[in-house]
């Protein structure tokens, strides 16, 4: 997650039929051993189910839990994960996917239930097969941070230094390792998938995986480079997201035939003229402020008064309240495609951003998720007392930005890392996908930060969508996604064994 929850705390970029197992399949326990692991699964094989992509695939479901080294009144700390593993026969290596999404604060369950076998019915306690499932090129291995999923942290009062950007990256890197120590998996190609703040946590754990046999990274909506958060710099990145969104409900002037070519269309005049009047400050003269004021207002459907009021700096969220104004409706910055009823907030001590349409939160901050908690100990025998937490603006609002002493608390860039590692590692490839309805990590600053931060281009794709924040999570666009991810993993995984057979 971001940092325009900083100008409210940190940016908040999230989102984000089950086999009925005879009456009590027998979970096969561990006690955990010195080092604290669990493993945890039935006996139960499962199949992928005849409408999915690939040929019926039996697999088996597991639940890990590391034990980390905090420990307060008999309490541990615990990082947990859910995988499947594909009993596709055969012989020689087969990859692995690791995947986490953002926040902070935000467990794997989107890109779970979107990537492995079985896919969730909103609020429905039936998980049936998910026809885009890409278990078929890689064993699938979901990971909950500390605070999210059934992972916790030791102390009771929601603090801890796995709560921060140095703690969280020592806790998913030693989770990723243990995993494949323990499953001897050490020599099979690695795959690392993070959206949003993920994409954060992956750049910055890339250093203590030099070791791994990664083969490839992936990334959803990332959180790169948060420098830009506070400057004009953000301004320019978000209009053309705004510009669409404005063309998509009939209220922008942009002449265009798709959504996308208005994007295009707002991009130029934000890295144009728009840019330059931001440039001059306080040195702009009036002509040409009523001029881009004009241009600006005509774009993104709002009263030039509006843009004039704001300096020509039009906050997000006050984009977000504006544009649907007349019909009483506020549009979420997480996908713009999606608007609500305006209403008073559920909780008016949490940022705006907390409050957005997509994310469904009521007064309290974490969302407890019976039905994945359920489906869990169906299929593992994994379960908790306090549930499963797919989201925990509690472990947001107590990250600790500042624990990590290799990166700036001014700039909350992750890119240089991203960088040196990938041009140290020149059989890795890095596939990107950003939504042109995301106003919590815009497209354009997506691009911006993949082609200004010395990243070997003839190895990096970026896949836009007209989709938002998570763009797999859309009719039409699930599809999409999972197939752009099946094809860069086995092409990837291929250049891989060459390289490491030269």
């Amino acid at each position: 997650m971001m940092k325009e929850l900083a100008s409210d705390k940190i940016r908040l970029a999230i989102m984000a039929s089950v086999f009925v197992l005879s009456a009590c399949a027998t979970a096969l326990a561990e006690e955990p051993e010195q080092g604290g692991w669990i493993e945890l699964q039935t006996h139960e094989r499962f199949e992928t189910g005849a409408e999915s992509n690939h040929t019926e695939l039996e697999y088996r479901v597991g639940w890990n839990s590391l034990e980390l080294d905090e420990e307060a009144e008999g309490r541990t700390t615990t990082i947990s994960a859910t995988s499947y593993l594909c009993e596709c026969g055969g012989t020689g290596k087969r990859p692995v996917l690791f995947a986490f999404n953002g926040g902070p604060g935000a467990s794997s369950s989107p890109l779970h239930f979107a990537l492995g076998p079985r896919k969730r019915d909103e609020g429905a306690a039936s998980f049936p097969s998910n026809p885009h499932t890409v278990i078929g090129s890689a064993d699938l291995v979901f990971i909950d941070p500390v605070e999210t999923g059934f992972s916790r942290a030791a102390s009771l009062d929601g603090k801890s230094k796995y709560l921060g950007v140095a703690g969280d990256v020592e806790a998913v890197s030693n989770f990723m390792r243990r995993w494949l120590i323990e499953h001897d998996r050490e020599t099979d190609p690695v795959f690392i998938l993070g959206q949003s703040y993920g994409g954060f946590r992956l750049s910055n754990l890339l250093p203590a995986v030099s070791d791994l046999n990664v083969a490839g990274l992936l990334m959803v909506s990332p959180a790169i480079d948060m420098s830009a958060s506070n400057s004009d710099m953000n301004k320019v990145f978000s209009f053309p997201t705004m510009a669409a969104t404005a063309w998509k409900y009939g209220k922008s002037d942009i002449q265009a035939e798709s959504e996308r070519d208005a994007w295009s269309v707002a991009r130029d005049f934000a890295e144009s003229d728009y840019l330059l009047a931001l440039q001059k400050g306080d040195e702009l003269d009036p002509d040409t402020e009523a001029r881009v004021a004009s241009e600006f207002a005509g774009m993104a459907g709002l009263p030039v008064g509006f843009v004039l009021e704001r300096n020509l700096r039009v906050p997000t969220q006050d984009f977000l309240e504006a544009l649907l104004s007349d019909d009483n409706r506020l549009v979420s910055r997480l996908n713009t495609g999606v608007s609500q009823e305006k209403r008073p907030p559920a909780n008016t001590e949490r940022p705006d951003g907390a409050n957005d349409p997509s994310l469904g939160l009521g007064r309290s901050n974490k969302i407890v998720s019976e039905e994945i908690g359920r489906y869990l100990e169906r299929v593992t025998g994994a379960t908790r007392d306090d549930g499963y937490r797919s989201l925990n603006l509690d472990a947001n609002f107590a990250w600790d930005w500042r624990d990590d002493p290799g990166i700036s608390p001014f700039s909350f860039s992750a890119a240089g890392r991203l960088s040196a590692y990938l041009n140290q590692s020149d059989d890795v490839r890095l596939l990107v996908f950003g939504g042109y309805r995301d106003l919590a990590v815009p497209l354009l600053e997506t691009q911006y930060v993949l082609t200004h931060s010395n990243l070997p281009q003839e190895r990096i794709e970026l896949i836009a969508m007209e989709g938002g924040h998570s763009p797999y999570a859309e009719d039409g666009l699930d599809a999409e996604f999972s197939q752009h991810v099946e094809r860069f993993i086995r092409a990837a995984a291929i250049e891989h064994k060459k390289e490491e057979v030269q």
